[in-house]
């Protein structure tokens, strides 16, 4: 995570490989019940009720071939706001996806928490020097009991989990890592 990661692009490109990453499919499975998600790049979708064209960062289908839509927003400093939020669940809802995921570096406002739980939009933070190599994931639940979960992929730090407030550290090369996780 050494490499100062400034470019949004980058981010979003590093943020679909980090979600196909079979150890961070478990984390889609746990958090968001979707099972065998596979993220694909940037694509416009044609609305139901508006026939307008809607561009997402990302999207996939789950297991029941229902259409995940995926929202990245890359900001060394700003949490993303309600209106964000809003316009996403719009989005997902005229392409009439199953539901969305909104991937930021910085978390959401409360009033953008508040629509994304209202609207059921997972939330998963990616940090903001993230690679497709090494990574530091949060994934938090949108159910009436909030709950989390970390996962960090690194050569320089082996890796670390966490769910529901216990932490789990154990100490493999990355290697090793990738074969466990």
């Amino acid at each position: 995570m050494s490499e100062k990661q400034r470019d949004w692009r980058k981010y979003e490109n590093y943020t679909r490989q980090i979600l196909n990453d079979d150890r961070v499919q478990k984390y889609l499975q746990e958090y968001f019940n979707l099972h065998n998600l596979k993220i694909k790049p940037k694509e416009r979708f044609t609305g139901k009720k508006t026939e307008t064209k809607w561009e997402v960062d990302a999207y996939g289908y789950d297991i029941d071939n229902q259409l995940i839509l995926i929202e990245c927003k890359h900001s060394e400093k700003k949490c993303v706001v309600q209106n964000v939020i809003a316009a996403f669940a719009y989005i997902i809802q005229d392409v009439e996806a199953q539901s969305g995921i909104v991937v930021t570096t910085r978390g959401l406002q409360s009033g953008a928490i508040k629509v994304a739980k209202t609207e059921n939009i997972g939330l998963i933070k990616v940090e903001y020097n993230s690679t497709d190599k090494n990574f530091f994931v949060r994934f938090s639940s949108n159910e009436t009991k909030p709950s989390q979960a970390i996962a960090a992929f690194t050569d320089q730090l082996s890796g670390f989990s966490g769910m529901d407030g216990e932490m789990v550290v154990t100490q493999y090369s990355l290697d090793d890592a990738q074969k466990r996780f």
